[in-house]
């Protein structure tokens, strides 16, 4: 894989990283996650960062070869649900089709974040911190109904994953795990 390839695939994680953190930022202004532009900010979000999940996935060929690695892929499915849902939100407001694809994608996101903020934290192939963080991030937006800022730490530990690979495509962090290393 030559590193242009590479690089594309992390911006897209970073930019669904922003434009989430945006997303919190003007919820919590408004006070409503339902605002107009708050909607439109999350739906661009969920779909960035699907195809950067996704990009993620096809792009760096050690995406599954660590554990929770598999949280990479369920948590782009997620995403793009929970954009759709949003964009149908947007456009039709509250109930039926909406809610067909809102609940399963956050289901699916925050099940795949967390796999995939496990996954980094055991296996090492990006510093520690960063599963942390993403960890972290995914539990508190749970809560984001009510405390529409609490959002913004997800949308932070995103961007902190796709500038790490943006900047270090071919090398992961320094000290893998061993169990790491052998798959």
């Amino acid at each position: 894989m030559n590193g242009t390839r590479r690089h594309w695939a992390a911006l897209p994680v970073v930019a669904a990283g922003l434009t989430w953190a945006g997303w919190a930022a003007v919820a919590a202004a408004a006070g409503t996650v339902a605002d107009g532009v708050a909607l439109w900010l999350v739906a661009t979000s969920g779909l960035l960062l699907a195809v950067g999940l996704a990009g993620v996935v096809l792009a760096f060929d050690w995406a599954y070869q660590f554990p929770g690695g598999e949280g990479a892929a369920l948590a782009a499915v997620g995403a793009l649900s929970f954009a759709v849902g949003q964009a149908l939100r947007l456009v039709r407001g509250e109930g039926g089709l909406t809610t067909s694809f809102l609940a399963p994608g956050v289901l699916a996101l925050v099940a795949g974040s967390l796999l995939l903020a496990a996954g980094l934290v055991r296996a090492r192939r990006l510093p520690p911190w960063i599963g942390v963080s993403l960890f972290v991030g995914t539990v508190l937006f749970l809560g984001f109904n009510r405390v529409p800022a609490l959002a913004l730490p997800v949308g932070l530990a995103w961007v902190a994953v796709g500038s790490h690979l943006w900047r270090h495509p071919d090398r992961p962090a320094d000290h893998l795990e061993p169990s790491a290393v052998g798959r």
